[in-house]
């Protein structure tokens, strides 16, 4: 089994009242960024926050959250989300506001939701000022729609992200989206992620598949064994426990 990428998502939605060690400010997100890739980490994601703590895609807050991070951890590729909700459910108003980042106010990537409106040309917009896209699939159908788009050769990765709180059917469905995937002979690398109580299950099946895997506050706020993580680091240092164990199962 090749090396696995674990990326750690720092902080997503989640509020302080879901779990008290979220990340908010450049600074938080800067010492969970130093924190997470000493235990492994080798890419980061974050939702900057503006200073009432409400996720944004305005230039200035971007700036700072990756200048802070970048300072903290030089070199790692850090992302944001381009969440359609961050501008109301405005699609125009995003793509506006992504025209507003400045040369070393821009991410090293983008996730872009192609079940939202307006994702093709928010990658496009993405491709033009070199940021590179994750196209994030929820469904089969997503999967259909990036199959029958032209993105797939300009992008990085293919975020295969399940929406359900099932275990059982967050791991089939992540698998029904591979299978279109695979059909369509796509050698774009692949990384899977659940949420919530779904979370360690996906992850589980997918690193036994050989895929990328993501982990951290923004997708669950406990650990495989139930108990909540003390904060991004846990989480990471519990992905890597299970990276080992599967690896070691695999070759055993």
């Amino acid at each position: 089994m090749g090396a696995v990428l674990i990326k750690s998502c720092l902080n997503g939605g989640t509020t302080r009242a879901e779990h008290p060690r979220v990340p908010l400010t450049p600074e938080e997100l800067a010492a969970d960024t130093r924190e997470v890739v000493e235990a492994g980490a080798r890419a980061v994601h974050m939702h900057p926050r503006d200073r009432a703590g409400t996720e944004t895609l305005e230039a200035g807050a971007v700036a700072a959250a990756l200048a802070a991070v970048r300072g903290a951890c030089p070199g790692v590729p850090v992302g944001v989300s381009t969440g359609i909700w961050m501008t109301g459910g405005d699609a125009e108003r995003r793509l506006a506001a992504i025209g507003r980042w400045e040369c070393e106010g821009r991410p090293d990537f983008a996730s872009v939701n192609l079940s939202e409106p307006g994702a093709e040309p928010l990658a496009r917009e993405l491709f033009a000022a070199d940021i590179g896209v994750e196209a994030g699939v929820w469904t089969e159908e997503d999967a259909e729609r990036l199959v029958a788009s032209d993105l797939a050769g300009d992008l990085i990765r293919v975020l295969v992200e399940p929406q359900d709180g099932d275990a059982e059917t967050a791991v089939a469905r992540a698998s029904a989206v591979d299978r279109v995937l695979d059909a369509s002979e796509s050698s774009v690398p692949r990384l899977h992620h659940g949420y919530g109580a779904a979370t360690w299950a996906v992850l589980r099946a997918a690193v036994a598949r050989g895929r990328d895997i993501r982990i951290g506050l923004e997708d669950t706020t406990v650990l495989a064994d139930g108990r909540v993580a003390s904060g991004n680091r846990e989480l990471v240092d519990t992905a890597v426990a299970l990276v080992a164990q599967v690896g070691a199962q695999r070759s055993g």
